[in-house]
């Protein structure tokens, strides 16, 4: 059954990344409801990405081993539910405001 996840994945700061992630996901058919990226204070050479995502928790578990196969990125997880995604965009939003 489809549901919301949040993802969050720590990454190397690069231009090329956001679109390495995102194709991994349209490759396998997962609909993209919300993405915030961001960079880390204290080292800018590191980011990461949040996103609010649709599909079922055998794909997430195949998404995941995909992205973690991916040389920039450090660490992927994901949440069932959409609360997780609500509170972690709002302290990285707090952060740059």
């Amino acid at each position: 059954m489809k549901q919301n996840f949040t993802l969050e994945i720590h990454s190397d700061n690069n231009f090329s990344i956001l679109n390495r992630i995102v194709n991994v996901l349209n490759r396998r058919r997962v609909r993209i409801k919300k993405l915030i990226a961001h960079e880390n204070e204290e080292d800018f050479t590191r980011g990461g990405a949040i996103l609010l995502v649709y599909t079922t928790s055998d794909m997430m578990e195949k998404v995941i081993h995909q992205l973690e196969k991916l040389i920039e990125v450090e660490q992927a997880s994901y949440y069932p539910g959409s609360e997780l995604y609500f509170e972690l965009s709002n302290r990285n939003n707090k952060k740059v405001a």
